[in-house]
């Protein structure tokens, strides 16, 4: 287990109340026990494990206890070659019989061990299915989660860019009562508070949809009242080199894909078994006792085991046989290139994430760079705005260029941070 992971279960159960702040690691361990995806995973590969036995392979001997009650009242009419005739109406004849049975399959081509080889992988790769629902719903979480986080901060820099148009529409107002500024200039500025008053509401709309679907995925109603941080953490320094290897063994699609292609494998020796001879050795004992109201015996009555060796050996069966071995091999060459593609785009993906991954952080240091110069400008605008020394257009193209740059920042910081997930979720570090 990875560090987060058993961190994060730690978390869980240390409680949370609606009101706390909720950690990203936090968000993880409550998916994890509670997302429903992940507990419906885990009851399929409990399916698999528990199916995974000799018992199911055919390698354990069947054991059966049989009995038979029957009575038999038909009329007979029995006339002998010595001219005796025997007659009765309603003749009464009973049978009881029971017994147990006992059969072994000790060789059928090797396709036991073949069966349990199939049910082993097929244990596997439940695991191995459970694992990507769980890398997949850690990912989806830690994204949505740092995407409220930036949602966040949208909304608090337009929070801010719409204080500045309130406070230019009041510089515009007080213009206009003592003469400096037109009326043009306050509709203008009206009209521009209105603007970043409808971006909010779609920051705030698209905010409330993020924590919706948040909630969902920690298995928590969509309107559960929640905190989370206040900024995106910085993304980790990471290694392509050690990430690509990371991905060519621990990757859970590739690691499903090659355990598909064994099950093929497996596949064609089951079935070669069935062209081999089939030995059994088989026991039963058994207790059978008859009456009849007519006939050579009144009674009879039998009490003892029989056993022996039964072979079988398949002679012609339509070439069925044949047939599906040789689609089992052309299943199996199947699952080879598809274990060659998953590899080849497993190595296309960690090179477009890692693409992804560099741009952003590259994008977060320019924009950083800019942000502090750019929030100087506002500053500076606005109070020439007031003096008369800057227009309401020039004061408008300042503001948006501030808002326009937080935004940015947040966005790159937020691509940064997904990327360097995604690079996690492909290399098998998420969990």
């Amino acid at each position: 287990m990875k560090p987060i992971f058993i961190f994060s279960l730690l978390l869980l159960f240390t409680g949370l109340s609606a009101q706390d702040r909720l950690t990203a690691e936090q968000a993880v361990a409550l998916a994890l026990e509670h997302n429903h995806g992940i507990r419906l995973a885990k009851l399929d590969a409990r399916t698999s494990e528990l199916l995974n036995n000799v018992g199911n392979a055919g390698m354990l001997p069947t054991l059966d206890a049989n009995g038979v009650y029957s009575i038999d009242n038909s009329s007979a009419k029995q006339t002998f070659f010595s001219g005796e005739v025997r007659e009765a109406n309603n003749a009464d004849s009973r049978v009881l019989d029971g017994g147990l049975a006992l059969n072994w399959t000790v060789f059928d081509g090797l396709a036991m061990f073949a069966a349990k080889d199939r049910l082993g992988t097929l244990e596997q790769i439940g695991r191995t299915e459970l694992r990507q629902r769980m890398e997949s719903t850690v990912y989806d979480v830690l994204t949505g989660y740092y995407l409220v986080v930036q949602l966040n901060s949208a909304v608090a820099v337009q929070r801010e860019g719409l204080r500045t148009s309130r406070e230019r529409l009041t510089i515009a107002e007080t213009g206009q009562r003592i003469g400096s500024s037109s009326g043009l200039q306050v509709v203008q500025a009206q009209l521009d508070l209105s603007a970043d008053s409808a971006a909010l509401l779609d920051l705030e709309q698209q905010r409330t949809i993020a924590f919706n679907r948040l909630n969902t995925l920690m298995g928590r109603t969509a309107d559960t009242p929640l905190t989370v941080d206040a900024a995106i953490p910085p993304a980790e320094t990471l290694d392509l080199t050690s990430i690509q290897k990371d991905a060519r063994d621990g990757n859970s699609v590739l690691q499903q894909a090659r355990q598909q292609q064994l099950l093929t494998d497996v596949s064609v020796k089951e079935l070669r078994g069935t062209l081999f001879p089939r030995i059994d050795l088989f026991g039963n004992y058994g207790y059978t006792k008859s009456t009849s109201a007519v006939g050579f015996l009144k009674s009879n009555q039998a009490l003892g085991p029989d056993y022996g060796i039964r072979m079988s050996l398949p002679l012609f069966r339509g070439l069925q046989a044949n047939r599906a071995v040789e689609v089992a091999k052309i299943t199996r060459e199947q699952a080879a290139i598809g274990t060659e593609q998953a590899q080849l785009q497993l190595d296309q993906q960690v090179l477009d994430a890692w693409t992804a991954y560099i741009t952003a952080n590259q994008r977060v240091e320019l924009e950083e760079a800019n942000l502090a110069g750019i929030r100087t400008q506002v500053d500076v605008g606005l109070e020439s705005y007031r003096l008369g020394m800057l227009t309401a257009v020039e004061l408008r193209d300042v503001q948006q260029g501030l808002i326009g740059a937080e935004n940015r920042l947040l966005l790159a910081q937020y691509e940064a941070k997904a990327a360097e997930l995604q690079l996690k979720w492909l290399a098998g570090r998420l969990i």
